[in-house]
């Protein structure tokens, strides 16, 4: 941020730098600095906000005997969450910077088997200095821990996420059930913790109940669109932040961001809107 409360503009080429984790060089050229501004409620005279003042200062109480569980999903304007299978084709500067500016405010970041090995998810960076600071002020650990959902256990124990994470923070979490696989079950259980939550399904309700059993009082749910679903559809979603992308995918065989569920739709509020490099950042609350 600058000393006006804008948004650092994070250059394209540093994307892949936040999707994948390896360094890569800078080109030459000029860089510019892209506003973030509020369009929804009506700012006044001063709608350029700062995403971090903006999303910290937000109430998040934990409801009785589950964390509060905010979903963060990006999509195309034509309805896509993915290019070629992950969501990083429809990011951009801002948009991770906001992600990040979310993880900061989760103890636990929570996402599906599916999508851990489309994206090749890694540990969760240590946040920068100001949003560290807030977190331990609130009495956070460094570093959010990550949980998966994964029925099968169909994960690889060597991507970045089980393999580098700090040996000083828990290993991740893996919520399963007890029809897994045991073979899969001994090769994760070195590299993460293993929680059954039933004989044949999962319980979603059951889940949070053991996130906040061991002290979790914000939840971030990455995806994808099933696990989105399932939460939905036992009404555990507080809060959904949704990034509208300036593009247009096209083609067949696009998933929702949340899968249909019975009883939809479920009624949301809208409590906020930001825009920045063509982007809509729309904030819902659960009514």
């Amino acid at each position: 941020m600058d000393r006006k409360g804008h948004l650092l503009w994070i250059p394209p080429w540093m994307t892949e730098a936040f999707s994948t984790g390896v360094p890569v060089r800078a080109p030459a050229g000029p860089t510019t600095l892209p506003a973030v501004r509020q369009v929804y409620p009506p700012p006044g005279d001063h709608p350029d906000v700062d995403l971090v003042d903006c999303f910290h200062a937000d109430q998040r109480p934990a409801p009785a005997g589950r964390p509060w569980v905010l979903v963060n999903m990006v999509n195309s304007v034509d309805g896509a969450v993915a290019v070629d299978g992950r969501a990083g084709g429809l990011s951009g500067p801002a948009d991770m910077r906001l992600y990040q500016v979310l993880r900061g405010l989760a103890d636990v970041v929570l996402v599906g088997a599916g999508t851990v090995r489309a994206e090749g998810y890694r540990t969760p960076r240590t946040p920068d200095g100001r949003v560290a600071k807030l977190r331990d002020r609130r009495g956070q650990a460094a570093r959010p821990r990550l949980a998966v959902v994964s029925g099968r256990l169909d994960l690889d124990p060597t991507i970045g996420m089980f393999s580098e994470h700090d040996p000083s923070d828990p290993r991740p979490l893996i919520y399963t059930t007890t029809a897994a696989d045991p073979g899969r079950r001994a090769t994760m259980e070195p590299v993460a913790e293993v929680v059954d939550l039933g004989s044949v399904e999962w319980s979603p309700s059951a889940m949070l109940a053991d996130l906040s059993a061991r002290g979790t009082e914000v939840v971030l749910c990455e995806g994808g669109p099933t696990l989105n679903g399932q939460l939905l559809a036992e009404g555990l979603i507080d809060e959904y932040c949704l990034a509208i992308s300036p593009r247009v995918v096209g083609g067949s065989g696009r998933a929702d961001p949340v899968e249909q569920v019975a009883g939809a739709p479920h009624e949301f509020r809208l409590d906020r809107v930001l825009v920045a490099e063509g982007f809509l950042f729309c904030r819902y609350l659960a009514t």
